[in-house]
């Protein structure tokens, strides 16, 4: 019986991560309220669950808002041009819908790809800028080689964000509580074991 309210027993382990999930999807909400911040939150989330999957994470509170103030400029930098860079795509996908014959094929497929890289970079470059002390230039090369390298643990990553905002807009909509959080931990499971290792970029 004593083991049942043991700290360490899996149970309470597996429930003090899904509070933890819970806590960073609020912070992750809370410092991209102003919008032009959705960067530097991000790369706060993960800087914060990349340490949670070796159970370095200490408070999470501080933790979250030390890496928040400590990329805000940077983080806003490549946020903007991700914006922008996705609304050149979400312009170009109006235009297609507009077009007629058979050069709409060929522009589908080629923006289709466009789309991949782009979904691909999104989800990798917070993590890289949560781990590295590179330039914005830098980064977004580094993304692109380990993305391309590493592109079936790349989609897999992209496919498991996907699956978790499905589920919870038109499944079950409390899912979105821990959303956040539970996307950026799977995801740093892959990185952490899988992706930084091969680079020596692991803690």
């Amino acid at each position: 019986m004593s083991k049942l309210f043991d700290y360490n027993n899996p149970v309470w382990r597996f429930m003090g991560r899904i509070a933890d999930m819970f806590f960073l999807t609020l912070l992750w909400i809370l410092g991209s309220i102003p919008f032009i911040t959705i960067g530097a939150s991000t790369t706060a989330l993960y800087y914060v669950a990349l340490k949670m999957v070796k159970n370095q994470e200490g408070y999470i509170w501080k933790s979250f808002w030390h890496s928040y103030w400590d990329n805000l400029k940077p983080a806003t930098g490549i946020w903007c041009i991700l914006l922008i860079v996705g609304m050149g795509l979400g312009i170009s996908f109006r235009m297609l819908f507009q077009m007629e014959g058979s050069m709409k094929s060929m522009f589908f497929w080629g923006l289709a790809v466009l789309v991949l890289v782009y979904l691909f970079v999104f989800t990798l470059i917070f993590p890289l800028m949560a781990r590295l002390d590179a330039g914005i230039n830098r980064l977004f090369v580094m993304t692109f080689m380990a993305a391309v390298k590493n592109f079936s643990w790349l989609l897999l990553m992209v496919v498991s964000t996907l699956c978790i905002l499905a589920l919870g807009i038109f499944v079950f909509w409390p899912l979105l509580l821990f959303g956040a959080g539970s996307i950026a931990y799977i995801h740093s499971l892959i990185l952490v074991y899988i992706v930084f290792p091969k680079y020596n970029w692991n803690y």
